[in-house]
């Protein structure tokens, strides 16, 4: 009862962060008529409690969608580049970005510390109704099993799914950032791994406020997924339609405004070549730009590490010397070739490829072989492998080490 009456109390003020008025989702860019999420409530701050401002990353609660027919709050950790060194913040405006965790994480301080020491206005929320200690709030969302992403859909409101709970929290603290006096709300992006992955490409797909996106690993088409499908086809029929209709980012990302990073491995367990290769063809060839790493691990630090996310955000947001761009590539009876843009010359080129059409994802075999850079045609040609490819791409490293890759070649 008490949690109760100081939610009560808290969900009247917004407190300080609602006395900036920043501009809203522009909800008619989302052309469906059977839209779950109410983007206009969605894009004002929710009301806000700081549990601790005293180091350099402070927690707070705030609240988000009904769940249950009961409010909930999140948990959530902040930081900004002044609070990071010390210092108390002052007049200067920073970029924003909002970090979603994937399945079994948490809200990450060390991601926040690793953002704002980058230059960022950073939170990071927790998805899985749980606070700071590992324990369930008082006014919790839900879990993160997959009963509440899946098998709870034979019965409960689409609300009450955890997808729909989870893109209503993670848009909240967009909101929540913008509105921050030191948030320079022109200036936003999201980035998630693994579920968090797949979350940024609903979140940024829905909320066109964010100007870049960086997906790590998540991707749509889940019920072609090695490992998601097996959950969605515990569905009925007419489930499995819902879910897909409903969460699965493939029903949004045409409508995305933002410029996308897709960050994967060619062997990722959950998020496959086929899915991912639909995914990101989805968004036009002009608003992404792809990082296929090879054989990248699966996991929250190792989504967090690429430094290519970093120089892709400074890019879109800070006007910084952009990442190399890669034309189509074009293939004959012996040579592939792929064309491309770059401000910082070629240090490597290298072609994967994997005839392997039976394996798992993660069990599939794959060759490479080194590419040639010739940097006066600023073109990249690899002979084609004498028995072919079913499946391949160009990965390119410049000389600040940063990646980037053509899409997956898929015969």
């Amino acid at each position: 009862m008490k949690a109760l009456l100081v939610f009560f109390l808290l969900s009247l003020t917004a407190g300080f962060a609602q006395n900036k008025t920043v501009p809203g989702i522009d909800a008619s860019a989302i052309k469906t008529d059977s839209l779950p999420w109410d983007l206009n409530a969605l894009s004002k701050a929710p009301a806000v409690e700081w549990l601790d401002q005293t180091g350099p990353v402070h927690s707070l609660l705030y609240q988000s969608a009904d769940y249950e027919g009961k409010p909930t709050r999140v948990f959530a950790y902040y930081s900004n580049p002044d609070l990071i060194r010390g210092k108390a913040t002052g007049k200067r405006t920073f970029p924003g970005v909002v970090l979603i965790h994937g399945g079994g994480g948490k809200a990450f301080k060390e991601w926040v510390e690793k953002w704002a020491a980058d230059g960022y206005a950073a939170i990071a929320m927790d998805l899985a109704g749980k606070g700071a200690d590992g324990q369930r709030l008082a006014l919790a969302g839900p879990d993160q099993g997959d009963v509440d992403k899946f098998l709870k859909l034979e019965k409960a409101a689409l609300k009450d799914m955890w997808t729909y709970q989870a893109v209503s929290s993670a848009i909240l603290a967009h909101s929540l950032l913008r509105a921050l006096p030191e948030v320079d709300a022109s200036k936003t992006a999201v980035t998630g791994i693994s579920w968090g992955g797949y979350l940024t490409c609903l979140v940024a797909s829905l909320d066109n406020r964010f100007k870049a996106a960086a997906p790590v690993y998540g991707c749509g088409y889940y019920d072609e997924s090695d490992i998601f499908k097996k959950p969605i086809s515990q569905l009925s029929a007419g489930s499995r339609r819902k879910w897909m209709k409903f969460f699965d980012p493939s029903a949004y990302l045409p409508y995305a405004q933002p410029k996308f990073l897709f960050v994967n491995g060619n062997t990722d367990r959950f998020y496959n070549v086929i899915p991912y290769h639909k995914t990101y063809s989805l968004v036009s060839a002009n608003q992404r730009t792809m990082c296929l790493i090879p054989n990248m691990a699966h996991g929250h630090e190792a989504g967090w590490i690429p430094h290519e996310i970093r120089y892709f955000f400074e890019s879109v947001l800070n006007d910084g010397v952009p990442l190399v761009q890669v034309a189509p590539v074009v293939a004959d009876d012996s040579t592939l070739r792929l064309a491309y843009q770059s401000p910082v010359s070629i240090l490597t080129a290298e072609f994967h490829y994997s005839n392997d059409t039976t394996s798992l994802n993660e069990q599939r075999v794959w060759s490479k072989q080194q590419a040639t850079v010739d940097p006066k045609t600023r073109t990249v040609t690899s002979p084609m492998p004498k028995e072919g490819f079913q499946y391949g791409f160009f990965y390119l490293k410049d000389h600040r080490n940063v990646s980037v890759s053509s899409p997956f070649l898929v015969n």
